[in-house]
């Protein structure tokens, strides 16, 4: 079930992973599995070190890097680029009354211009806050306790692992999946005549419990396939 790679325990460490992670691990070279204890704060893709510290800013977390990367690449949503005379020295700058990014985040979203598209990338990356910008776990910032409950398209939630519950719920997870494997195998995006072969394929994907190899052979086997870099004429 594809919904699971964000719910699941389930993963892989080696031993600089286990480190990192702060888990024990015996193990001497390689990759091993491993599964985290229903009590850790770490659970599916969204809490992997690998996709916490590449959107992050450099010596720093970032929850709108992270928010944004969470609706493009899941939701297949488009988040606008920033007016160029935005002013970031609130966020960037250390502050006493400011302790936390959630502190200087809700404070830079009473700026009209930024409040739009901060709402639906902020709520999201602010349930990762727990991970710094290396994805190591921390419970504090710069002394002050960090809240990691958040929102997700009115799916509200305590923290990281409760993202992940809400993101694999969310009804536009799957066919985004279907969007973006279509495109990879087409080599281009869907023309307005094939919407009703992706509706068929969502439909397949759900019917088949979410399974990933079932996707891929029904992607494979569409008529739209043979259209791989688009319809040309050719002379006679």
């Amino acid at each position: 079930d594809y919904r699971a790679l964000f719910t699941s325990r389930r993963t892989f460490l080696n031993r600089q992973l286990a480190t990192l992670y702060g888990v024990p691990s015996d193990v001497a070279e390689g990759f091993a599995p491993y599964e985290f204890p229903e009590d850790s704060p770490r659970a599916g893709l969204l809490t992997h070190a690998s996709l916490l510290a590449i959107h992050s800013h450099p010596g720093r977390s970032s929850p709108t890097l992270r928010g944004e990367f969470v609706r493009a690449a899941f939701l297949c949503q488009h988040i606008p680029a920033p007016p160029g005379d935005v002013d970031f020295s609130l966020i960037e700058q250390p502050s006493e009354d400011l302790p936390t990014i959630r502190d200087k985040v809700e404070a830079h979203m009473t700026a009209p211009a930024c409040s739009g598209c901060h709402s639906m990338t902020d709520p999201i990356g602010l349930a990762l806050e727990q991970f710094d910008g290396l994805g190591v776990h921390r419970t504090t910032e710069n002394g002050a306790l960090i809240d990691p409950s958040g929102e997700l398209d009115g799916d509200e939630f305590d923290d990281a692992v409760g993202l992940g519950e809400a993101l694999a719920a969310h009804s536009q997870l799957a066919p985004c999946l279907v969007s973006h494997l279509y495109k990879s195998v087409v080599g281009r995006a869907p023309e307005p005549e094939e919407a009703e072969e992706l509706e068929r394929l969502e439909a397949l994907f759900a019917e088949a419990d979410y399974s990933l190899p079932v996707l891929w052979s029904a992607i494979l086997g569409s008529p739209s396939a043979r259209w791989a870099t688009g319809r040309r004429e050719v002379d006679p």
